[in-house]
């Protein structure tokens, strides 16, 4: 999921404010399911974050679950938050937060007094740090608040991607626009600019959640027609937590096994280098066969072009339209 698709979660999870912490179970899956009054929110790390129907069976609860469980029993949610428009969903409560890192591989965090409680895994990085006991502090954003200010001698789609879309967003405006990513963006011309951002505010505001389908089977979703997609079948959807749910469940469902696509796929190379060796083997076949039937006449035209000389047999090759191959240093003759 991207910026934009978290801000618009987030808008779709407001109603939850003002309820109660049910509980948090931790998936076989590695993934988290949040419960706030009778709504049930899917959380894969790094991955997707939305409002679910399908409620599967519970794993063994970690040490993240079991604090949590602890520390918001029946707490109340003040706030759902997207923080710096960036790939953090925050759940604040009267007793504490949950703060849910979607960027990279993800994390899940208990967060009371500014302080870390509990995480599910503990991270370091330069002037930041994800532990027990610690002060919580959000990462740095890199986001910034208009396409103009993200512009520089590199590439336009990194300049786009500055902004709280998403590379799929991005690689849309610029298309629609007809301007190739690659190109500078000092390069840009007035009206490719202003194209740019009149696409970026139609994107910001003209959002319809989507699910894509090939052969009945979900390939992407988003917030718009991408297209990529124009000639796949598409399904609308009146929330995006709803096409997101439909999206994964089917996709996680109808997954190709990896290793028998990889065995398909050698079968299909084999399958066609068998159909060429084949071919192969009956043209050579057929050649064998003519020789051999008229072995007494190609025998008679080697002795004979082995003993005439070189001008007659350049004149005879012309009356005969050989097909020469210098490289090879071969002839090609049709006796027939």
């Amino acid at each position: 999921m991207s910026n934009l698709e978290y801000a618009a979660v987030v808008r779709e999870l407001q109603p939850l404010v003002g309820k109660r912490f049910d509980r948090i179970r931790k998936l076989p899956q590695g993934w988290y399911r949040l419960k706030i009054g009778d709504v049930e929110i899917i959380i894969e790390p790094g991955i997707r974050l939305h409002r679910t129907k399908y409620v599967e069976e519970s794993g063994t609860p970690d040490q993240f679950v079991q604090k949590a469980e602890a520390e918001l029993d029946n707490a109340k949610l003040t706030a759902i938050r997207q923080i710096n428009k960036d790939r953090i969903i925050e759940f604040e409560f009267d007793k504490g937060k949950l703060v849910f890192e979607m960027f990279a591989k993800g994390n899940c965090i208990l967060v009371k007094d500014g302080k870390t409680l509990a995480a599910m895994k503990e991270e370091s990085w330069t002037g930041r740090e994800i532990r027990k006991g610690r002060e919580y502090g959000y990462p740095k954003s890199n986001v910034v608040a208009s396409f103009r200010d993200a512009l520089s001698d590199k590439y336009v789609i990194i300049a786009l991607l500055k902004l709280p879309l998403g590379k799929e967003y991005a690689q849309e405006i610029l298309s629609r626009c007809g301007v190739d990513e690659k190109t500078p963006g000092i390069a840009l011309t007035g009206k490719q600019m202003e194209c740019i951002e009149d696409e970026v505010a139609e994107v910001e505001a003209g959002q319809k959640p989507h699910v894509f389908y090939e052969k009945g089977r979900p390939i992407d979703f988003g917030l718009l027609h991408f297209s990529k997609y124009k000639d796949a079948e598409t399904k609308d959807f009146t929330s995006l937590g709803e096409a997101l749910d439909e999206y994964y469940w089917l996709a996680d469902r109808q997954a190709p096994n990896p290793e028998l696509e990889r065995l398909g796929r050698r079968m299909a190379e084999q399958e066609k280098r068998m159909s060429e060796l084949e071919r192969e083997e009956t043209e050579h076949k057929a050649a064998g066969d003519y020789i051999y039937a008229n072995y007494e006449e190609i025998e008679k035209i080697l002795k004979e072009a082995k003993s005439t000389p070189l001008a007659a047999l350049e004149k005879k090759l012309e009356m005969l339209k050989p097909k020469i191959d210098k490289k090879e240093k071969t002839i090609e003759i049709d006796i027939r």
